[in-house]
């Protein structure tokens, strides 16, 4: 039973943010949480949230917080990202996967490339028309601008299937094997993914999946990194006995890359309960100055889309609930009968929030890298961070 303030009951919301790789950062930072549980909410027994959401990332982490596998979830990032590296997650035939540095790494396999963009290409000429290329000027001519002609074609075609820079499928893998419905017990978990067809962000409780293969696929589709990862086609989920399919489905974080709108909805949906927020983000709400006149096109639209996009929407988000939180919160103590609406409609509500986040001048690397030095940064940055806002939470009481 949790401990009861106002004679309402208490509760705890863990915010997770998406980061990629990044996402080694609040693993750090749950197992700080969980070491210290009792001191930090006054609760017997192991670490338990009442109410988990996520996007990107965080919905991976999220998930595997809500069914209570914070071992599992720190085998999968020591034991096989950090010991194997990116391969663990994604393969690529233009991403360095096995890359020991802190940024971003290209390969250019020409042979993997044109199986890719012209995989049924193929020069198979008659005899006569080998014999014109070697003794006709003119007809030589001729048969390479046919030639060509047909590698356009082909090129044409493959560009049309090129959808992505790597495939997730170590991830759909991992997902199928990690995530169980049943498991998750006395925990609303909440994951958010974007349809591309529609531009809707979908935000979906893991009780409204009819089967666990829905709750990878949303899990999966939070995760698919526009450009990187080819967006999952499909998917389906039961609200208020009405079927929703969403298709051609993206990371959550491009839309909503701290899902604090789907936590503040569904605390609206539970007056009964007061609840406390923690949220772990991945990125410090600034971008680290870099270089990019000689970047190639990947490396621009990872850190035009994944880097700067991701922390512009935190910006406009966290930071915009923290501002409201911080008047309803000013407005209480002015006078405890104030209340401010939410367009007039419904009231504001203040939280105890707590909000742990890399510092602003620490770089972790980049959010589609990982190896052994990079996890173990991250994660012990997450710990330290988590360890200093508990501290400054403590003496703010």
């Amino acid at each position: 039973m949790r401990k009861k303030e106002n004679n309402k009951q208490k509760k705890y919301a863990l915010v997770l943010s998406g980061g990629g790789f990044l996402g080694a950062f609040q693993v750090g930072a749950l197992n700080y949480i969980s070491d210290n549980w009792n001191s930090i909410t006054g609760l017997p027994g192991k670490m338990k949230f009442d109410l988990v959401a996520g996007v990107s990332v965080g919905s991976i982490n999220g998930a595997m917080i809500a069914m209570n596998r914070l071992g599992l979830l720190n085998e999968l990032w020591i034991d096989k990202i950090g010991k194997n590296g990116a391969g663990e997650i994604y393969t690529s035939d233009f991403i360095d996967t096995d890359h020991k540095g802190d940024q971003l790494k290209m390969k250019f396999n020409v042979d993997q490339i044109r199986k890719r963009l012209i995989p049924e290409f193929k020069i198979e000429l008659p005899l006569l028309k080998k014999l014109a290329l070697i003794f006709s000027k003119r007809k030589r001519k001729k048969i390479i601008a046919e030639i060509l002609g047909d590698l356009g074609e082909q090129l044409k075609a493959g560009f049309k299937k090129f959808r992505s820079l790597a495939d997730n499928t170590p991830l759909k893998k991992k997902l199928t094997e990690y995530l169980k419905k049943e498991r998750i017990r006395e925990t609303d978990f909440i994951c958010g993914f974007v349809s591309l067809d529609t531009g809707k962000y979908h935000s979906t409780l893991h009780s409204e999946f009819e089967a666990d293969e829905q709750l990878v696929n949303a899990v999966l589709s939070s995760s698919c990194i526009p450009i990187v990862f080819d967006p999952l086609k499909h998917l389906e989920y039961v609200r208020d006995a009405k079927l929703n399919i969403s298709v051609n489905n993206i990371d959550g974080g491009v839309n909503n890359v701290s899902p604090l709108g789907d936590v503040v909805e569904h605390i609206a949906n539970d007056p009964e309960s007061e609840y406390e927020i923690i949220i772990v983000n991945c990125h410090s709400g600034s971008n680290l100055p870099e270089d990019f006149s000689d970047k190639n096109i990947a490396q621009i639209a990872a850190r035009s889309l994944y880097e700067i996009a991701f922390t512009e929407i935190f910006n406009n988000d966290v930071k915009h609930f923290l501002k409201i939180n911080d008047l309803v919160k000013q407005a209480k103590a002015w006078d405890n009968e104030i209340v401010l609406f939410d367009n007039g409609i419904r009231p504001f509500k203040a939280f105890n929030c707590v909000v742990i986040q890399p510092h602003e001048e620490m770089d972790l690397g980049h959010g589609l890298v990982a190896n052994e030095k990079l996890i173990a940064l991250r994660m012990n940055h997450g710990e330290l961070m988590a360890k200093l806002e508990f501290k400054k939470s403590i003496l703010n009481d």
